[in-house]
C-alpha cells in the first residue's frame, strides 16, 4: 500500500520576533494571520502521516479538531519550552497508534529535546515512526561532541533495542545538512534518504540562507520513496511569507512497500 508522509517544522509563534526575521513582511509575522494560514496549510497537505515540530498546544488542539474525522493524533510537549511534537495518522491507512516519548540524555545547557515515537500497523505489518527536532550546533563541532549527533545515536539505539527488525521512518528537523555527521550517523546504521534525488531540495530559508535540514529517513530496502516537489528557495527567499506560515517548507514523500 502507498501512503504519503510529511514532516514539517511549523515554527512556534513563541519564537517569532521581528528582529529574528528582518527580511519578512510584518504582516507575515502577525500571530492571528499566521495561525489561520498554518492551520489551512497543514490541512491542505492531506497527508496520510503528518510529523510536526515546534507545534504549540493550542495549535495542536485546533488541528486535532480539524482532522478528527480522518486522523488519530498524539502530542508530546517539551518540558522547558512552549512547543512540542505531534504525529497524525490517517485511520484508513494505518492501524493502531501506540506512542512513547524518548527524552534525550544528550542536551545543550537548558535543553529538553525529545523524540515522539509511534508504533503503527500498515497492511498488518508494524511501522515505527519517530518525529523529532534535534539540537543545533555548528558543523565544526567535533564529531563525538555534537549534541545533535549524540541524540541521533540515542534514537537509533532505541530502535535497535525495541524493534530492530521493523520498518522505521525518522522524520523531523535535524538542524543539520545532508553531509553532516548527524545524518551520516543514521545512514551508517541502516537508514536511507528518501529525497536523495529531489531537486530543488532546500527545506528552510532564514534571512537569505536556504538549506536542507528536514528529513524523512527510512529503513534501507524496506520502502520505495517518491519525493514530492519543493519550490526553489534562493538568497532572496524570506520565510515566513504571506503564503508560507513557517520558515520551513513541508517535506512530502509518497512511500510504497517493497515486494
Amino acid at each position: 500500500m502507498t501512503f504519503s508522509a510529511v514532516t514539517y517544522n511549523v515554527l512556534a509563534q513563541s519564537f517569532v520576533r521581528p528582529d529574528r526575521y528582518p527580511l519578512c513582511p510584518r504582516e507575515a509575522l502577525d500571530p492571528a494571520r499566521r495561525r489561520g494560514l498554518l492551520l489551512d496549510r497543514v490541512e491542505a497537505l492531506d497527508a496520510d502521516l503528518l510529523c510536526l515540530q515546534e507545534l504549540e498546544p493550542a495549535e495542536y488542539e485546533d488541528l486535532r479538531a480539524r482532522l478528527a474525522a480522518t486522523h488519530d493524533a498524539v502530542y508530546a510537549r517539551r518540558s522547558r519550552r512552549p512547543d512540542g511534537l505531534a504525529v497524525f495518522a490517517r485511520h484508513t491507512r494505518f492501524g493502531g497508534l501506540e506512542p512513547r516519548e524518548l527524552r534525550f540524555a544528550a542536551q545543550r545547557p537548558g535543553g529538553d529535546d525529545l523524540a515522539l515515537i509511534v508504533r503503527l500497523t500498515l497492511d498488518g505489518q508494524p511501522l515505527h515512526v519517530a518525529c523529532t527536532h534535534l539540537a543545533w550546533q555548528p558543523e565544526s563541532t567535533p564529531r563525538d561532541e555534537h549534541v545533535g549527533r549524540r541524540q541521533m545515536l540515542e534514537l537509533l539505539a532505541h530502535r535497535d533495542a525495541t524493534a530492530p527488525d521493523a520498518t522505521w521512518i525518522l522524520a523531523g528537523d535535524f538542524n543539520a545538512t545532508s553531509r553532516s555527521n548527524v545524518v551520516a550517523a543514521a545512514l551508517e546504521r541502516g537508514m536511507d534518504e528518501s529525497c536523495r534525488t529531489q531537486r530543488p531540495w532546500d527545506t528552510c530559508a532564514i534571512n537569505g540562507r536556504p538549506r536542507k535540514i528536514d528529513y524523512l529517513l527510512f529503513s534501507e530496502g524496506r520502502l520505495a520513496p517518491r519525493p514530492g516537489a519543493l519550490p526553489e528557495l534562493s538568497r532572496d527567499s524570506a520565510l515566513p511569507s504571506l503564503t508560507e506560515p513557517s520558515d520551513h517548507l513541508p517535506l512530502r514523500v509518497d512511500f510504497s512497500a517493497t515486494p
